[in-house]
């Protein structure tokens, strides 16, 4: 039985200002392009005390489950989560993540921090921000598509 504690930040500048940001974010349809696996499983309640939780594709036999509840949301700057990550029902990790939007230029500077508790060895503090990382990436190409 082993814990890992990590905490990693990760900045984006997208050439949007911060409410179509949000708006990626809040809206079940855009997240979903962006933060989803193709074949995954996706369910959006943006707001305080809302849920969200993603699944991996249901034949790829890993089972994996992302639940998160929001915990604070300031429309347009902030955005605050606590989540979980399970694979085949074992609890991988617990994780609160804040992600801060700032106006900057002609475009908005995110920033996510990420504080995780891993747990067993099921998941690695490097995997959670490469995945992140990814992501963040697709967010961005939501931005260049347009």
């Amino acid at each position: 039985m082993t814990v890992k504690h990590a905490t990693f930040t990760l900045e984006r500048v997208y050439p949007v200002s911060p409410d179509r940001v949000f708006a990626a974010w809040s809206d079940a349809a855009t997240k979903a392009g962006w933060f989803t696996v193709p074949g995954g499983g996706h369910s959006l309640d943006f707001r305080v005390g809302g849920r969200e939780v993603t699944t991996g594709p249901p034949d790829d036999g890993k089972g994996m489950v992302f639940d998160a509840r929001y915990e604070d949301i300031a429309e347009n700057e902030r955005i605050v989560y606590s989540g979980t990550l399970s694979a085949n029902d074992v609890l991988a990790t617990v994780s609160v993540t804040t992600v801060l939007l700032e106006a900057e230029d002609d475009g908005t500077r995110l920033t996510l921090i990420e504080q995780g508790t891993f747990l067993d060895g099921h998941e690695e503090p490097s995997w959670r921000e490469q995945g992140t990382g990814t992501w963040l990436d697709n967010l961005g190409k939501v931005f260049s598509a347009v």
